[in-house]
């Protein structure tokens, strides 16, 4: 069992507290004096299929809480064309503080960390399909194949195709 100090005890705040609480699944044991009690059954606990395949989010990304909302909208959108302007729309944050934020707290910008996810997902790709370089590009958020090019070769030194030769004879 665990506890959350509530410091704003109007009634509203405290509703929307123990609605969210609930919402995520904690079950409410009791609330006096400024503090809720919450538990968490174990059955919420268990790794659902869709959380054990986005374990991405843990692997490539810090783990900063106050920048979780953005690397899981920059999770969940890298695949199609996004910009600063609608990742910090999506957290409630002017385009200007976001960057200043994430630089920051990361020393990369938001772009910097759009593009490691696509080029994460792309060598993934790469190893594990045989689609063209085409598909591939277009599948992690690439209009322009020239683009995906110099970008994969920023980070590896190599062009995709170069890449994913030498490492499919390192498997062999």
């Amino acid at each position: 069992m665990d506890k959350v100090l509530l410091i704003n005890d109007k009634s509203e705040s405290k509703s929307l507290l123990i609605k969210s609480l609930e919402a995520a699944g904690f079950e409410i044991i009791s609330v006096e004096n400024g503090l809720i009690s919450v538990d968490l059954p174990q059955d919420k606990l268990i790794p659902t299929e869709e959380s054990k395949n986005s374990h991405t989010l843990n692997s490539i990304f810090p783990s900063i809480p106050r920048l979780y909302e953005v690397f899981e909208f920059i999770e969940l959108n890298y695949h199609q064309p996004i910009k600063l302007k609608e990742v910090a729309q999506a957290v409630g944050y002017s385009s200007a503080y976001l960057t200043d934020l994430v630089r920051r707290m990361t020393g990369k910008t938001v772009n910097d960390w759009i593009v490691e996810r696509r080029i994460v997902e792309a060598r993934r790709l790469l190893l594990e399909t045989e689609d063209s370089i085409e598909k591939i590009a277009v599948k992690v958020g690439y209009k322009n194949l020239n683009h995906f090019y110099c970008q994969f070769r920023d980070f590896y030194h190599k062009t995709p195709g170069s890449w994913r030769k030498q490492q499919l004879l390192k498997q062999e």
